[in-house]
């Protein structure tokens, strides 16, 4: 019974391979006349190979005209390094025109108010008159209140002061941040070419960034506190690496004026963005 059924198994592995090694005649005949017009001969294996081969032929050929060529554009979702880079130039573009908007309106109000003779209502014309009841000895400071005071200026004289910061790059403030309208960095009108120093001791967290698209290097500080370079055209540090105070980041080169990369730096303590203009003492 065992070798009836070996047999039997082998008989139906050689019958299998039989069909695909056997040989059919595809044959093109003319209807009216019944004459042969094409004849080819083919196998299953032969059939299977060639449709096999085609299908990978095209998926390979797709691939590769998608990926390098300007139709993976077409694809949705998919954004090119221009289509980037005017997003970046319109941005910068549309926060100048915001602040210049704001100023021109407040100077307009100013002058509204020059020529109408009037003041602002933020003025003390408000506070001319006092209230009824008042008198200037409601103004002194009790005993406990300058008590109070001498504890204070203290504990202050006492406390650590932080150190004083330097300027990454020299230059001028062109645009102030607002974080309620999502802008954090300061950005500066930096001397070019300059190299782009480290605020403060710390560790470079991350480094970002291309080539066309500039790199912005984060920094880790004492005291929890956080200092980010963005629009460095080089880089001459390595995230991990130990800063020294004034030690050089990377440095700036000159704009190019068809994609000009402004920059900025932005100091965050206790993961909140603070007023860099006035800790490192930049001026408009």
């Amino acid at each position: 019974m065992k070798k009836s059924a070996r047999r039997t198994r082998k008989e139906v592995f050689q019958h299998w391979l039989a069909k695909w090694r056997h040989r059919y005649r595809l044959v093109l005949l003319d209807e009216s006349s019944f004459e042969e017009r094409f004849s080819m001969v083919l196998n299953r294996r032969n059939v299977f190979l060639a449709v096999g081969g085609s299908v990978l032929f095209l998926i390979v050929s797709t691939t590769f005209l998608i990926a390098y060529t300007p139709l993976r554009e077409y694809i949705p979702g998919y954004s090119s390094t221009s289509l980037r880079r005017e997003a970046v130039k319109l941005n910068a573009v549309t926060d100048s025109l915001v602040d210049l908007v704001a100023y021109q309106e407040q100077f307009i109000q100013h002058i509204q108010f020059m020529v109408g003779g009037s003041l602002p209502p933020d003025t003390l014309t408000s506070a001319a008159t006092p209230p009824p009841g008042w008198s200037a000895e409601r103004l002194k400071a009790s005993e406990r209140e300058r008590k109070l005071r001498e504890e204070v200026e203290a504990r202050e004289a006492a406390a650590p002061k932080p150190t004083e910061m330097l300027q990454p790059v020299a230059g001028l403030v062109l645009r102030s941040a607002n974080p309620a309208q999502g802008r954090y960095g300061l950005v500066i009108d930096a001397l070019r070419p300059s190299d782009v120093v480290a605020v403060e001791d710390g560790t470079v967290l991350a480094i970002e960034g291309t080539n066309s698209l500039g790199y912005s290097i984060t920094v880790h500080h004492a005291e929890d506190r956080i200092s980010r370079y963005i629009g460095l055209s080089r880089v001459k540090t390595r995230v991990g690496s130990g800063l020294r105070k004034g030690e050089v980041l990377g440095r700036l080169l000159e704009q190019d004026p068809e994609n000009p990369i402004p920059f900025q730096v932005e100091i965050w303590i206790h993961g909140r963005p603070i007023n860099a203009a006035q800790e490192l003492g930049y001026r408009k």
